[in-house]
């Protein structure tokens, strides 16, 4: 698997060249409802993991922004998002054990979609964006961010969405 490439925040969506990329990238609000209106179809969640791990066995790099250190239990699920016929997303959400109890519970509702539930108001804490593999050879846009807990303000969710590169085109501006 190639290795994931990140753009810094900074740089933002606008070195992408397809619009609805740079739509999917620089949106805040629910992904889920924003791809159904880009696709003009209903989005389905396909849960393929829901596990406890280690942050640093699962994703390094969620550690310092949820304010973990790197061996803290974290419940993983792992999911897609599709349409009929696509597969739209590959998501990756992770939630520091024992923090936030709406977070697990949220996290184990296996075929739910996370946005439209998430409490509210809930702030979104854009990570970075950047490139990552959709498969062997092929470059796909993925973005990661935190959900905040609107109560406590302290981080609940840390998100990495990576999506289809047949939907969601990853050419840059850059060489």
């Amino acid at each position: 698997m190639k290795p994931r490439t990140i753009t810094p925040r900074s740089a933002g969506a606008e070195l992408f060249t397809d619009p609805r990329t740079r739509a999917l990238l620089s949106h805040t609000g629910s992904t889920t409802c924003l791809l159904e209106r880009l696709l003009e179809e209903r989005v389905n969640v396909h849960t393929m993991e829901v596990s406890r791990a280690a942050v640093d066995r699962t994703c390094p790099e969620a550690a310092a922004p949820l304010g973990l250190p790197a061996a803290a239990p974290v419940l993983v699920r792992r999911t897609t998002l599709a349409v009929a016929r696509h597969q739209v997303s590959r998501n990756l959400v992770l939630a520091p054990l024992g923090r936030l109890p709406w977070a697990e519970r949220l996290l184990r509702s296996c075929d739910t979609p996370l946005g439209p539930h998430l409490p509210q108001p809930h702030e979104r804490h854009p990570l970075g964006l950047g490139l990552d593999s959709w498969g062997p050879g092929r470059a796909a846009v993925s973005r990661w961010y935190l959900v905040i807990d609107p109560g406590s303000a302290r981080p609940a969710l840390f998100i990495r969405e990576t999506f289809n590169p047949d939907l969601f085109d990853p050419s840059t501006t850059c060489p």
